[in-house]
């Protein structure tokens, strides 16, 4: 079958909306029904897909979009960013940090930078334009922060990465700690300068932290605690287990 007759039906496919894998298994498979001897048949390519999904490592990536998911509806974020709020609150810029902060944990707990974005921004970005900082502002500081979620460890395509160079997992998540950490703190930096050169407005701000006060630091902590532990919980089981791969 032609190579051209081919890429015509693979470009054809995507125009009139077909999902790429069906359109990628449709190319593959034509050539072994117009040529009996072709290599790549129906049966090969099924038996290859679930060969590809017999792997520890790539198990990780939907239970990883699994906990996001699970953990945006259980309002996880939240509970992260008040116990934050309630440390950084009074501080220049703490509400932005604050969130900044939430993004760096979410990123570690999700492991996904659109579901950290998606699950922090649609709880905070309401509650900063709330407190009077600019929407633009307040949406390019969750946008930036989340997007951390694929440097914080552990990340999917770090997860990925590792899988088909062969690289270990577990070195690369150490390895990216420090950069991540940095590149949040230039955030935390920038949102102080931002906040100074066009002011905050206190009172609302200190209303907002007033009310987690009062809530006591028990009850926040309290609220807040299995949340904040779950990148110790996640990362821990990681290194557990390589530990014990290595082993064997």
């Amino acid at each position: 079958m032609p190579v051209a007759l081919l890429f015509i039906i693979f470009v054809v496919g995507l125009l009139i909306a077909i999902p790429v894998s069906i359109t990628l298994g449709i190319t593959a498979v034509l050539p072994s029904v117009f040529d009996p001897s072709f290599t790549v048949g129906a049966k090969y390519l099924i038996r290859a897909m679930f060969g590809g999904l017999d792997s520890f490592p790539l198990l990780a990536v939907p239970m990883f979009v699994l906990f996001g998911i699970i953990m945006a509806k259980g309002g996880i974020s939240r509970k992260l960013f008040d116990v934050f709020a309630y440390f950084l609150g009074n501080l220049t810029a703490g509400m932005p940090c604050a969130v900044i902060v939430t993004c760096l944990f979410y990123g570690a707990i999700s492991g996904s930078a659109p579901a950290t974005v998606a699950a922090v921004g649609s709880m905070t970005i309401p509650v900063l334009t709330s407190l009077g900082y600019d929407l633009t502002f307040s949406t390019a500081i969750v946008a930036v922060a989340g997007g951390l979620g694929v440097i914080i460890p552990p990340s999917i395509p770090f997860i990925m990465y590792g899988m088909t160079s062969g690289a270990s997992v577990s070195d690369l998540f150490l390895a990216v700690i420090i950069p991540g950490l940095m590149i949040g703190g230039l955030l935390m930096f920038y949102a102080v300068f931002y906040c100074r050169r066009h002011g905050e407005d206190k009172e609302k701000i200190r209303a907002e932290v007033r009310r987690l006060h009062d809530k006591g630091l028990l009850n926040v902590v309290k609220e807040s605690f299995f949340a904040i532990l779950s990148p110790v919980i996640i990362l821990g089981c990681i290194y557990r287990l390589q530990q014990r791969q290595s082993v064997r």
